[in-house]
């Protein structure tokens, strides 16, 4: 199997390194690509720590960056980026990246359910040993929650009428019968788009992505030293909105409301952005990797 591409791989390395650091946590390791480039890219030694809860994943990066004695890798989540960064003594660290978006590994690999255009369970779940299933979701959950998760998490104006129709074809157990019920309740000429947003939203409910993401900032935030860096790569507007608002109020320098005189919160800028403009990837990146069309990149360092 052909190694997953790292997305805006130039452009993490590039951030990343200018700081001319040594410690670095990779949050969401997958196959290794982007810690790969790090590695090959810096001109002095430097560790890694490489996270992730997909033991799929960990086991392609273990071969990918075999050799390497600098890297540490971690089979864990990012909600307990905190725990496992003091564990393995990655203190005041110099860069820390995540990447929240998926592999072709995970797409392509039918017996995780992901993608709606291969036949297997209905599961998504990142680690596969711990949570509920896309299954249980679509069979256990009533009418009006399972529109608010497919309308909430995949933005999809017909989450009604495909809530009613799932309800109506229970139950469901793989990714061809949940296509089919979608492609019947939405005959239009867009339905691989709204195939793409069900199994997304399901996707990210069934792993609580958004909290995850919330939760890991202002961790990623502490571990940082001074002029360190983080970069975030998000591929929807759920998860750029709680990156751009993060580094938005942690660089501000006054918190109070608006129409006081004087400012009474001694408050101070924690970051300066170092993207004003969000980072998107360049035609030839999507030419050969379409799967980065999406892909979002803010980044800001700690001051």
């Amino acid at each position: 199997m052909a190694h997953h591409k790292p997305v805006l791989v130039e452009k993490v390395v590039e951030i990343l390194l200018d700081v001319d650091g040594e410690l670095f946590i990779d949050c969401t390791l997958g196959a290794g690509g982007h810690s790969e480039a790090l590695f090959e890219a810096a001109d002095h030694p430097i560790r890694i720590l490489g996270i992730d809860k997909d033991t799929d994943a960990l086991s392609l990066a273990i071969k990918r960056l075999a050799g390497r004695k600098s890297i540490t890798i971690e089979r864990g989540s990012f909600n307990n980026l905190d725990d496992i960064a003091a564990e393995h003594e990655f203190i005041e660290v110099d860069g820390i990246l995540a990447d929240f978006g998926q592999s072709s590994d995970q797409l392509e690999d039918p017996v995780r359910g992901f993608s709606h255009r291969t036949e297997g369970p209905l599961d998504m779940r990142y680690d596969p040993y711990s949570g509920s299933t896309a299954a249980e979701i679509v069979n256990e959950r009533s009418q009006t929650e399972l529109a608010e998760i497919i309308r909430r998490y995949g933005q999809e104006r017909m989450a009604n009428r495909i809530a009613v129709a799932i309800i109506r074809s229970r139950p469901l157990h793989t990714t061809t019968q949940l296509s089919s019920v979608v492609r019947k309740a939405c005959p239009d000429a867009h339905i691989n788009k709204t195939l793409a947003r069900v199994f997304m939203a399901l996707r990210v409910f069934v792993n609580d992505e958004l909290s995850a993401i919330k939760g890991l900032l202002p961790k990623a935030l502490g571990l940082l030293r001074i002029g360190g860096r983080m970069v975030f790569i998000s591929y929807d507007s759920n998860q750029d909105r709680i990156v751009k608002e993060f580094f938005r109020t942690r660089s501000q320098t006054c918190t109070c409301p608006p129409g006081l005189p004087v400012c009474v919160c001694d408050a101070h800028s924690e970051l300066k952005i170092l993207t004003p403009r969000v980072i998107k990837p360049g035609r030839l990146e999507i030419e050969t990797n379409p799967r980065s069309r999406s892909a979002r990149l803010r980044a800001a360092q700690k001051i």
